[in-house]
């Protein structure tokens, strides 16, 4: 039992392991924005969760037969609620910014990353600005978000992508295309890279 424990643990933990890899390449733009609090804020979900697996084995040992099963289940749920709390550390601005998004509801969106800058003027919220700027139709305001989020932080890739969208909806297809060629230059992942590709093969088709 105690070496099943043992294996599942260190499986567990280097699954978190990749994750929080994973988290940190997803938000290496904080990071050369200095951003230190807000790039923890989002790791910290997967560091919670390793205290809690470490000291499962712990826990598990110093447990009698009669108590295994209930200890089991409130450690469970206590390492589950506390990663639930840590993952909502996050601006709540932001979430309901991107919920808004998500959902179409661009002006919305504008609005809540326009209060976000106000506190916090991060590359990543001027580029998604300009995104929610785009999707209301206002690619000027677009261009002008994007260009702060690029001047902030020139590796930001989905900065560059969304300047191109206002580009090109302003009619600016070369500058478009330049910006999407360096999205595949800068810090991008490999589904803004497939989005870029997509759109200069359809700025190549006009």
């Amino acid at each position: 039992m105690i070496s099943f424990v043992l294996i599942s643990t260190l499986a567990a933990l280097a699954l978190l392991a990749g994750l929080a890899f994973a988290l940190g390449r997803q938000n290496r733009d904080l990071l050369r924005a200095r951003a230190y609090r807000e790039f923890f804020v989002r790791l910290a979900p997967a560091f919670s969760t390793a205290v809690f697996v470490a000291g499962l084995p712990l826990v598990l040992n110093l447990t009698s037969v009669d108590n295994y099963g209930p200890t089991l289940l409130v450690y469970l749920t206590g390492a589950a609620v506390l990663t639930v709390l840590t993952a909502r550390a996050v601006a709540p601005e932001e979430r309901r910014a991107t919920r808004a998004f998500r959902a179409g509801d661009y002006e919305k969106a504008a609005d809540l990353y326009e209060e976000l800058l106000a506190y916090r003027p991060l590359p990543r919220y001027f580029s998604a600005l300009g995104a929610a700027r785009d999707g209301s139709g206002d690619p000027y305001a677009a261009l002008e978000a994007a260009d702060q989020a690029i001047k902030r932080d020139p590796k930001l890739g989905i900065a560059y992508y969304n300047r191109a969208s206002a580009l090109a909806a302003l009619g600016e297809n070369s500058r478009a295309r330049s910006d999407l060629q360096t999205v595949f230059e800068v810090d991008s992942g490999r589904k803004l890279r497939d989005a870029a590709g997509e759109a200069l093969d359809s700025l190549e088709r006009l």
